[in-house]
């Protein structure tokens, strides 16, 4: 009565429950069809339909029962019995519980008040056959209501039966090691990610084989299965497989199981060679025993591995080339190589060293006018050459090529064009193999054919440079051009040598002040340039070679220098200038040595020359040496000590008796 009644307030009217009398026959509520024969996993509907027998009907209700082992109910929709003639519906309830295997459902028209005449289908109900065997489908407390909201009476109900077949889907197969051998005994479990249900496979100690046995309640097409294998020592395998409607109608497929062993052991490496090695790059090569990732560690000290070349892709023969190396250095190198599994093996340390860079060049020539020399055209640090194409161009005017001679090649020939300064010389090996190392491609002869000092360039261009082979591979090199000079012999011009201050007193200790030291220039110009300048500085007690240094960006040359001890035993007068002898020499090897530049030593202290410094020498020094250039500015406490500002005879008495005897002062300094 509670399910009655709760339809009845749905619609929200409230009548007595009344007799109802038709002449009409009752209406029929039923399932369509009645009797169902489906396979255990399918899913399949049944509608409940009302025939109304010409009875107004308004809503219903209904409760079906089944049995929750064998079946269960996947969805429940509205029928188009009450809503045929556009009518809105009011639905509850619209529920089931496969706990308990119960249907539930209610509707009623709304919005109107006729009622429904016709047959149709009052709701369609999805089942899944779980397990096999023939289940029946029970419906009761079923309510038709008229447009007064009263039950109509006599309703009949029908009952429903659906025969399941029993269906089977069995996933088979054998587990294996990756090496071939056969897992014994395997763990091995399936999930239906689709459902969450997870099966657990039947093994065997004795043996490799798995079964899984389910059936289409559990397993549809198109569902996603991971698959997880494992054996004792942990060794495990993973995977995803989607089930295909072929697998569905053979009922079930083969899925083998690899387990993959843990490699633990790093690749062996061998054959391991610096090759293809070049002035700038080298190419190192190794082989391992199983695929793995390339990796040369390398520097300029052993140990000392500065710069790498990594190459992720693996492989069982492995290069890495080397690039921007140095020129003629001996790198010290390893190879590493890694596995997929993270093993890493590196070699001890090996070493190569890059070429020499490959110049073609031509040495420098001079010669007087008129007169020949004879150059060199050269190769060096080649290795394998076989053909040579060299054009030589020259200013025709200072320099004309003579001759061509004197190969290192098998074959020699040039063609020389002085009328527009170009001379192109060939030569190739017709002997297998080519020339290595420093290799002669000809001596040339050249004419001085300008004035003295005149100069040109002897430029090279390369227009072929290749491999002794069939290839003829290009070898690339650079080039160095010479210069050729015609000797000239005026030697270089000496102009303006002074000395500042031109006089200076001896220097006793070997530590120049007081005016002790001198600033000497002299201005010094040639056309083919100053190659070196010596002053001979032995007439005042230094050396015969003192190098004099050039001012930047001028002519001017200089050196400062002091008189040396032992002076006064060499000068006969004090107070003569001694010349200095300048040799300038110029880049041909001219020398002038005719100019010198002149410097006054002065002895000092002993001006009476008897081993003491006496009154008659304090007296000379204060009238003629304290006055004289360079001693201006002698340190007052020193020379001028009666603090009047002029040194006086008081002054040149007190330094012989207080400061020329002192230690160190026997000679004043």
């Amino acid at each position: 009565m509670y399910g009655k009644l709760k339809i009845i307030a749905l619609i929200g009217i409230m009548f007595c429950i009344i007799p109802y009398a038709s002449a009409q026959s009752a209406p029929i509520v039923s399932f369509e069809p009645s009797n169902q024969n489906v396979l255990q996993g399918d899913l399949f509907t049944m509608n409940i339909t009302v025939d109304p027998q010409g009875v107004e009907t308004m809503g219903a209700q209904y409760y079906i029962y089944f049995d929750n082992t064998m079946l269960n109910a996947t969805q429940q929709i509205e029928g188009t019995f009450l809503s045929y003639d556009g009518a809105n519906t009011l639905i509850m309830p619209n529920r089931f519980n496969n706990t308990i295997g119960l249907i539930e459902y209610g509707e009623t028209r709304i919005g109107v008040t006729n009622g429904v005449t016709s047959p149709g289908v009052l709701a369609t109900i999805t089942f899944l056959a779980k397990e096999p065997g023939t289940v029946n489908l029970d419906m009761s407390d079923v309510v038709l209501s008229d447009p007064e909201a009263n039950e109509i009476p006599g309703v009949i109900v029908t009952s429903a039966t659906v025969n399941i077949s029993e269906t089977h889907f069995d996933i088979s197969g054998y587990v294996n090691y990756d090496n071939g051998d056969p897992v014994l005994g395997p763990d091995v479990t399936v999930t239906n990610l689709n459902t969450s249900e997870i099966f657990i496979a039947q093994v065997n100690d004795s043996s490799n084989y798995y079964l899984i046995s389910t059936n289409f309640a559990h397993i549809s097409s198109d569902h996603v299965l991971r698959f997880d294998a494992s054996d004792d020592f942990r060794n495990s395998s993973s995977f995803d497989y989607t089930v295909t409607h072929v697998e569905m109608d053979y009922e079930g497929f083969v899925q083998n199981i690899t387990l993959i062993i843990p490699d633990t052991s790093p690749p062996v490496i061998t054959n391991i060679i610096a090759d293809d090695i070049t002035k700038d790059s080298a190419t190192i090569t190794w082989d391992t025993d199983e695929i793995s990732e390339s990796l040369v560690k390398y520097g300029i000290s052993p140990g000392d591995y500065t710069q790498t070349v990594y190459d992720p892709e693996n492989s069982l023969h492995h290069s890495i080339d080397l690039t921007g190396l140095a020129l003629d250095t001996t790198y010290y190198y390893v190879v590493n190589s890694t596995d997929a599994s993270s093993n890493s093996a590196e070699s001890i340390e090996y070493q190569f060293t890059t070429f020499p860079e490959i110049i073609v060049m031509i040495d420098d020539a001079v010669a007087m006018t008129g007169n020949n020399a004879i150059t060199s055209l050269m190769i060096s640090n080649i290795t394998n050459v076989g053909t040579v194409d060299i054009s030589l161009t020259y200013n025709q005017s200072v320099v004309q090529v003579i001759d061509v001679t004197n190969s290192d090649f098998d074959f020699m020939d040039a063609d020389i064009d002085n009328m527009n300064g170009i001379t192109r010389i060939g030569a190739f090996q017709t002997s297998s193999g080519g020339l290595n190392g420093n290799v002669t491609v000809a001596n040339i002869t050249l004419l001085a054919a300008g004035s003295g000092g005149e100069f040109t360039g002897l430029e090279l261009t390369i227009n072929e440079l290749k491999e002794a082979s069939s290839e003829e591979i290009s070898i690339f090199a650079g080039v160095r051009n010479g210069t050729f000079t015609i000797w000239e012999t005026t030697p270089p011009l000496i102009l303006n040598p002074t000395a500042e201050p031109s006089s200076i007193p001896e220097d006793t200790d070997l530590d120049p002040k007081w005016g002790e030291t001198a600033y000497l220039s002299v201005t010094i110009t040639d056309e083919c340039g100053v190659d070196n300048v010596i002053i001979n500085l032995s007439s005042i007690g230094g050396v015969s070679d003192q190098i004099m240094t050039r001012i930047p960006d001028t002519d001017i040359w200089t050196v400062t220098v002091n008189a040396s001890t032992g002076s006064a035993a060499i000068l006969n007068d004090s107070y003569q200038p001694h010349y200095l002898t300048i040799y300038a020499t110029d880049t041909f090897g001219n020398v002038n040595s005719s100019v010198g530049i002149p410097l006054t030593v002065m002895l000092n202290g002993d001006v009476s020359g008897n081993g003491e410094v006496t009154l008659y020498d304090a007296t000379y020094l204060a009238n003629h040496i304290l006055n004289k250039p360079g001693f201006e500015t002698m340190n007052p406490q020193v020379a001028e000590v009666s603090g009047n500002s002029a040194v006086s005879f008081y002054d040149a008495m007190y330094l012989s008796k207080y400061i020329l005897a002192e230690p160190g002062f026997g000679v004043l300094h």
